[in-house]
């Protein structure tokens, strides 16, 4: 019985914290299998940047493909399909997929402190362990995290924490950089083969 790790998220663009907490969540839950899964269209963000699926696919397989010695793998699974990705409607398909495997799924505290409004969560949560990233430094967030898992674990689902040490970045950021000709500054959270591809293609440069 493996350990299949699911990471999901926008990667509009993919970064440095994207990358370093995919490592971190492979690492201290043993996975024997991580899946790097851009979103089609996202139920909780409207993407105003008109950057093709297939390209934050693709810089998703640069960013992670170096990663020779560990089990990292792009999926398409969302892009490919037709309307709003779900993750409830993501994990039924993985859980169909490796059916005799546990499931790790990660996302952001954020996520996770809104969790009980997702589509179907409690389903969701019974297929998986669930997996919290804090993205701040800070105590407050933790707090109300801790809390909002106890009530969970005391219901019978799984609720983990990354302690991951916070990247303070995020893309909407990143991308302004860019917009404005920062290539330089961008460059200290995104990884060079991300970075020239952006840079090839003018993914985010203002028209």
């Amino acid at each position: 019985m493996n350990k299949i790790g699911v990471f999901g998220g926008t990667f509009n663009p993919v970064h440095r914290g994207h990358e370093i907490t995919a490592l971190e969540f492979y690492d201290k839950f043993c996975l024997d299998r991580l899946l790097v899964i851009p979103s089609g269209i996202p139920p909780h963000k409207q993407d105003d940047t008109k950057v093709s699926p297939y390209a934050r696919l693709e810089m998703c397989e640069l960013c992670f493909g170096k990663y020779k010695n560990r089990n990292i793998q792009v999926s398409d699974i969302e892009i490919k399909k037709e309307g709003v990705s779900y993750t409830f409607d993501t994990l039924s398909e993985l859980v169909k997929i490796y059916p005799k495997d546990h499931i790790y799924f990660l996302a952001g505290s954020d996520m996770f402190l809104s969790i009980e409004c997702w589509h179907r969560y409690e389903e969701l949560l019974s297929m998986c362990v669930f997996a919290a990233a804090f993205r701040q430094n800070g105590t407050a967030e933790k707090n109300e995290a801790e809390t909002l898992r106890k009530n969970l674990t005391e219901r019978g689902y799984r609720i983990e924490f990354l302690e991951n040490a916070a990247f303070e970045i995020s893309s909407t950021k990143l991308r302004e950089k860019m917009r404005s000709g920062d290539f330089e500054g961008a460059g200290k959270y995104i990884s060079p083969e991300v970075l020239n591809y952006i840079k090839e293609r003018k993914i985010y440069v203002l028209q």
